[in-house]
């Protein structure tokens, strides 16, 4: 009799120690998964701002284009000061 109390208990011992560790496989898949997709997005992110690095970049060497300034200055609405700023007719 004894025997088969011990069996029983090492067979509920081992069913719950295949239970824990599929759960833990099923955790540590989820968590994979999850830092997979984490992963994906940042990788995004890092391609945006590489673009925008070279954006900047190339912003930067024209820098120095006085005519490329002027651009931007009349872009942002300055003008000369003997120049008159009118606004458009509706």
């Amino acid at each position: 009799m004894k025997q088969g109390i011990v069996g029983r208990v090492l067979y509920v011992l081992f069913a719950l120690g295949t239970a824990h560790l599929l759960l833990l496989a099923g955790v540590e898949a989820q968590r994979g998964w999850a830092l997979r997709q984490e992963v994906r997005i940042v990788d995004g992110q890092l391609e945006a701002l590489a673009a925008e690095v070279e954006a900047l970049k190339s912003e930067l060497a024209h820098a120095d284009d006085p005519a490329y300034l002027e651009a931007k200055a009349r872009a942002l609405g300055y003008v000369y000061p003997e120049e008159v700023l009118r606004a458009p007719s509706r």
